[in-house]
């Protein structure tokens, strides 16, 4: 776990807490869906679609999802990824500009307001880059957030130190337009032309011995054991990425869950090094999120699963009962569920990453596939 908050104590105009970004900074609207335009959904009751910006990038697609509360007002942060159809070779998809995080005030849905803040890796005393990963996961614990790093495990942002810099999209942008420039320009700070950016304070480095290397495709928290529990996870399709492959059977339902421990805000560790406290294989594929059922009677250790099986598809699984499907055919979920985030009240939160059109560009109509944060009644899909 390497340790660099201090490389960016003199970066930006300003830094802030997550409490004061909230009550000043926030310069989005998410509009609130209606009876007319929400996705057909068992257990709808409310939600959201995004700025017409977001709902329409072709570039930036949402991820992870989490919830917390700050001062008593229900909070969500997304994560998006940056998609690049074409990187130069040996980069990964999120190149060049990485990812992002959108945070956005629940507390009433009327119009939810929001601000994307973009995420960056200190590589030195006042310098940074952008922090090229996936963000299929997010969690927080404390003040600090938790993301995932496909290959290599997970990153941790401070979220009470937000940084101001120069929103400036022609400064702050290469000549191509497309690639963001990170760092001092003259006198001014750049991230991509993003008004704040959010920067890394530590990582847990994956180290496995494992004859399938772990994939580290998403993540989520359980509040249930008295210890709560990191989770993260694979994505599993039926190519066999992230889970291998054989020539002799499909590797694709061997998707795992790992269960870590929490030490308060960070990991249950020993000597510095951190493992899972338990392990499953979710028989299931193509799993982008997770959330614990948390309504009374569950049983223990049982999840529901986003996926993209079926086309698309809620799925609840548990180690004591067979699993049950929810799909996007039978009108039953949203198209491409990403995040999810469950309550002691019931809700359901589902992030989608939204789907084309017919002509194969981003799908606008939240009610056919366009992209939302809603949340359902959960006991009427147990």
């Amino acid at each position: 776990m390497d340790q660099f908050p201090s490389d960016m104590s003199n970066v930006g105009t300003a830094h802030t807490t997550l409490a004061n970004f909230l009550a000043n900074n926030l310069d989005e609207t998410a509009p609130e869906l209606t009876s007319s335009n929400h996705p057909s959904t068992i257990g709808y009751d409310n939600g959201v679609e995004w700025a017409s910006g977001d709902q329409s990038t072709s570039v930036w697609h949402p991820q992870g999802m989490t919830e917390l509360t700050v001062n008593g007002l229900n909070v969500h942060l997304v994560g998006w990824s940056y998609i690049n159809t074409a990187p130069p070779a040996g980069e990964p998809q999120e190149y060049p500009n990485g990812s992002r995080l959108s945070i956005m005030n629940t507390q009433a849905l009327n119009n939810a307001p929001y601000r994307d803040v973009i995420l960056v890796l200190p590589t030195g005393s006042g310098t940074y880059k952008p922090a090229i990963q996936h963000a299929g996961g997010l969690a927080v614990f404390g003040h600090y957030l938790y993301t995932t790093n496909t290959s290599n495990g997970f990153h941790v942002f401070d979220l009470d130190n937000l940084i101001a810099v120069d929103a400036d999209n022609t400064l702050c942008k290469e000549s191509d337009g497309v690639t963001g420039i990170f760092g001092k320009v003259g006198s001014k700070w750049c991230a991509d032309g993003y008004g704040y950016m959010l920067p890394e304070i530590s990582e847990y480095h994956a180290s496995d011995t494992c004859n399938v290397k772990v994939a580290y495709d998403w993540a989520a928290q359980d509040p249930r054991p008295s210890t709560p529990l990191l989770l993260s996870g694979e994505y599993c399709n039926l190519a066999g990425y992230g889970c291998g492959s054989n020539s002799v059977g499909d590797r694709a339902l061997y998707t795992r869950m790992f269960q870590w421990q929490m030490d308060g805000d960070k990991l249950k560790a020993s000597s510095g090094v951190a493992t899972p406290s338990q392990v499953y294989y979710l028989n299931q594929r193509n799993v982008q999120g997770a959330a614990p059922d948390q309504n009374s009677g569950a049983l223990t250790d049982s999840y529901w699963l986003s996926s993209l099986r079926h086309d698309s598809s809620l799925i609840k699984v548990s180690p004591a009962s067979s699993a049950k499907y929810w799909s996007v055919d039978n009108l039953e979920i949203p198209w491409e569920p990403e995040g999810l985030f469950s309550t002691t009240a019931s809700h359901l939160w589902i992030l989608t990453e939204g789907n084309d059109n017919a002509s194969g560009g981003i799908n606008t109509n939240p009610s056919t596939g366009g992209r939302v944060l809603i949340y359902i009644d959960s006991t009427m899909i147990e």
